[in-house]
């Protein structure tokens, strides 16, 4: 019987198939050769297992021979219309075995089931049922009468057949396979019947009637048919095989470089649906690499599963067992009908099920393994609700077809690799040069913070990220701070929402460092001190940077919230066993984590930068050694020009007083006696002050050396009274001090009142005398007072952390000469005084100022020279952090 798949207009050919052509012509050649007026033949339907009509004929115009009329007078035995043909058929018909011969062949129709209920085309018959099914069963020639038939036909439907016209009589013959070949007769097998021939005359036709020595005869005519059946099924055979040759010629052609996974499966399923049914499908892969199985293509009851060609399927090995035990272990092809065979569905029900439905209902299971020599890349499984729908010859040409593909596949995955390789080492290739000329830019540059700043541009810029920072531990190894920092437009430090002063883009290269090294990051006694110690890389999440975020200060907090994808990169940096950094870097736009030959790269440039980084700070602290000496040398030079200078002015005054006390000891009064004391106690009490001074700034040595200091909760008032009080017999000008006494500030008092009495020494010794030297102390706000102090006065972290903090700013006015513009930034430094001065007869050491300003930083401000004019006076101010009164004071 013919059959056709139910989806994809696909051409589905069976076994048993024959021409409808060549059965017509066969039927009217019986019908020549026995007189019939009509036959019908059932042929073998393996997957039903029954015989049924695929042709039923008659002579044209049988209702006119059945009533007697002759339509052709003077013909012989048949009234009937007749032509004489050449019977030429097609090559697919049995060309050779007609070429030539002629037949008086009857005019015919086809007999359709509403003309006549005997044998109607469609009708199926099972072994002994109807005279079809007689035959069938018992292999041999019937002649039966109408009546007869009439009989077996009741007992088998249970009522009468309804006809246009009646037949009289029928020879019903089998149809047997002819065994071509000779061989023994114990190796002879039962030869297989490929259907049945009803030939029937009607009545009062005047025709003979069929004889019984026609059943022999039919026998034998029915052998020549079985050839011409069996040369047409073996040419449909081998067009089919050579059909099937060439489809897989087609697919084994397919080179690697223009395999694509898509088309291959679109082939599979071509192929598949032009030999058998796949009414559903399923094509599962197994990728060896990931131990991933994946299903790729689906076909459910005709309906393409679209979702799996971008969206597969991915399962384990571990949760198909099955499918893995099927495949995988014992390697061979699986089939059944699930519908008829329930035990091996619930053994094999997970291959019924899946991407492609349930097929447990199916008549007709296949499981086809993808094999190439002993490995198993993946699985065709095709089901169809027809019974024998995969016949053992289609197996065989799809387990061929699946092995080409299988190679075609495998073949694809060696040449991806080998192209997959080649790209690899052009990469390598590239990132070695870009690694190479990373490391002679950072090479050779012997600046620190320029080496620093390209150092991380150009990791950003080789692994395609947002950000990269470098940070080195702070002196007190507390914190890491941050000394580079590359970033792209869209990561800044900018206000997001949090209530917290937003920081506006550097505008220059100063700015953009100054806020860079506002990032720092809590180090000590935090998840990161063992994991640099211990690990070559790790990545931190976003809990990690919320953990770190909780324990920062503001500029890390910006920094941490602003990380992309909230995740980065860490790299510890060591030269031998010193730690010189950590590398911070953004993960990339494309994936969760950096690719394993991308890690490599940043720890092979972070070796080698290590050393240059290293070679920098050591040369950056050479020159920062040299300058300070040279700093150190002129400081010598100054100081010995200073103290020969105010040193030789109250010796000389000690030295001339005392010599005029011996000289003149017996000639002088009381009087002059006490002038001269005087003179040499003040000289004495200068070169005292000088010493002290000397000494103090001695003792406090570096900048960063941490004075030891006493804070309390000091009144302003009362300190700036005492250090005036100091100074009133001794100056010549007058202290004004418009303080409020409600202004309190946290400080060590003594040091205070030191600083004030120094400034208003500078005060005294620059102003004319009687003029006056106003000390005044106002309330306001850190972030304003920040506004008027120089450029290198500023703290950026103080400002963020404490802008809002209350300070009191403490100013002290003169009317002095001024300072000149080249001298006011030098003048707080060590031994250092205007040039000018050394001219004039007010002594000092150049030490004051500088003094002043470290007892005044390590209280927690900030002191520096506010306005100055030539004869317009100076205003030299301070601030520091204001705090309430305590009780006892209010009360």
């Amino acid at each position: 019987m013919t059959s056709a798949s139910t989806w994809g207009n696909s051409e589905f050919h069976s076994e048993t198939t024959f021409s409808a052509s060549l059965i017509r012509k066969l039927l009217q050649q019986m019908m020549v050769q026995f007189n019939a007026h009509g036959a019908c033949m059932a042929l073998y339907d393996e997957s039903e297992n029954q015989m049924c009509i695929t042709c039923h004929i008659r002579v044209r115009n049988v209702a006119s021979l059945a009533s007697g009329q002759l339509l052709e007078p003077g013909v012989a035995n048949m009234r009937v219309p007749r032509r004489r043909v050449t019977l030429q058929l097609q090559r697919d018909e049995s060309e050779e075995l007609h070429r030539g011969e002629e037949f008086d062949l009857p005019e015919v129709e086809d007999v359709t089931p509403q003309q006549s209920e005997l044998f109607a085309v469609g009708e199926c018959y099972t072994r002994g049922q109807d005279a079809i099914g007689r035959v069938w069963q018992r292999n041999e020639a019937f002649l039966m009468t109408h009546d007869e038939y009439l009989s077996i036909f009741h007992r088998s439907y249970g009522h009468t057949p309804q006809v246009d016209v009646t037949p009289s009589a029928y020879l019903v013959v089998p149809v047997q396979e002819v065994n071509t070949i000779e061989l023994p007769e114990s190796q002879n097998p039962q030869p297989q019947t490929l259907g049945i021939i009803v030939l029937y005359q009607l009545e009062h036709t005047g025709g003979a009637v069929f004889q019984v020595r026609q059943r022999h005869e039919a026998l034998q005519y029915a052998e020549r048919v079985a050839l011409y059946l069996q040369n047409d099924r073996l040419q449909r055979a081998q067009r089919r095989t050579g059909e099937y040759l060439q489809r897989l010629q087609d697919i084994s052609t397919a080179f690697p470089t223009n395999v694509k996974l898509y088309d291959l499966i679109e082939d599979i399923y071509r192929f598949a649906s032009r030999m058998v049914d796949v009414s559903s499908l399923q094509l599962t892969l197994y990728d060896r690499d990931t131990v991933c199985l994946y299903d790729v293509f689906a076909i459910e009851n005709g309906q393409r599963c679209e979702e799996l060609l971008t969206n597969p399927t991915v399962s384990t090995k571990e949760a198909r067992p099955i499918w893995w035990d099927v495949a995988q272990v014992q390697k061979e092809s699986l089939q059944f009908s699930p519908a008829q065979e329930p035990a091996l569905v619930e053994r094999y029900g997970e291959l019924l099920r899946g991407a492609w439905g349930d097929q447990s209902q199916a008549e007709s299971f296949v499981f086809l393994p993808m094999k190439m020599f002993n490995r198993v890349t993946g699985s065709l499984s095709l089901a169809s609700p027809r019974t024998g729908a995969y016949p053992s010859q289609e197996v065989q040409v799809l387990e061929t077809m699946i092995q080409i593909v299988t190679v075609s596949i495998e073949n694809a995955k060696l040449y991806e690799r080998d192209r997959h390789l080649l790209r690899d080492a052009k990469q390598r290739e590239a990132q070695l040069a870009a690694i190479n000329s990373t490391l002679q830019t950072i090479t050779s540059v012997l600046d620190i913070n320029e080496l620093l700043n390209g150092f991380v541009e150009k990791v950003a810029s080789l692994v395609d990220v947002e950000l990269c920072v470098f940070f080195q531990l702070s002196p007190t190894h507390e914190e890491l701070v941050a000394e580079a920092m590359y970033g792209r437009p869209s990561v800044s430090l900018l206000d997001d929402g949090s209530g917290r002063p937003a920081i506006e883009p550097p505008h220059n290269k100063e700015e953009h460092e100054a806020l860079t090294r506002m990032i720092r990051l809590p180090f000590r006694e935090t998840f990161l001190e063992p994991q640099i110690r211990d690990e070559a890389f790790f990545y931190l999440n976003s809990e990690r940077i919320e953990e770190l975020a909780q324990h920062s200060n503001e500029g890390g907090i910006f920094f941490l919230h602003a990380i992309p994808a909230q995740q980065l990169l860490m790299i510890p940096m060591f030269y031998q066993e010193d730690f010189i950094g950590l590398l911070s870097v953004s993960l990339p736009k494309e994936g969760r984590t950096f690719k394993p030959k991308d890690v490599g790269m940043l720890l092979a440039i972070c070796a080698q930068a290590a050393s240059a980084i290293r070679n920098a700070q050591l040369f950056s602290e050479r020159e920062e050694a040299y300058a300070e000496l040279q700093r150190m040398d002129k400081l010598k030079d100054e100081f010995l020009v200073t103290a020969s200078h105010e040193l030789r002015t109250p010796m000389s005054a000690i030295i001339g007083y005392s010599s005029l006390l011996k000289r003149q000891s017996s000639r002088i009064g009381p009087s002059d006696i006490l002038r001269f004391a005087t003179k040499i106690s003040t000289a004495a009490q200068q070169l005292h002050d000088l010493v002290e001074n000397m000494t103090e700034a001695a003792k406090m040595g570096a900048v960063d050396k941490k004075l030891e200091l006493k804070p309390e909760v000091v009144q302003v008032r009362s300190v700036a009274e005492m250090a005036a009080s100091t100074l009133l017999l001794s100056i010549e000008q007058r202290i004004k001090l418009p303080i409020d006494e409600r202004l309190w500030v946290r400080a060590d008092a003594v040091h205070l009142r030191q600083v004030v009495q120094n400034l208003l020494d500078n005060a005294s010794k620059y102003s004319p005398a009687k003029s006056e030297i106003v000390v005044t102390a106002e309330e306001d706000i850190l972030s304003h007072v920040a506004e008027k102090l120089p450029e290198g006065s500023i703290d950026h972290m103080t400002i963020v952390e404490q802008g809002n903090a209350s300070v009191i700013v403490i100013q002290v006015r003169d009317q002095g000469e001024g300072i000149l513009p080249e001298d006011q930034q030098r003048i707080f430094d060590k031994f250092v005084r205007a040039p000018r001065s050394l001219t004039t007869p007010v002594r000092g050491s150049g030490l004051g100022l500088y003094i002043s300003r470290r007892y005044v930083e390590a209280m927690g401000g900030k002191l520096w020279l506010e306005s100055s004019g030539l004869n317009e006076g100076s205003v030299f101010a301070f601030y520091l952090l204001q705090v309430e009164p305590p009780a006892e004071a209010g009360e």
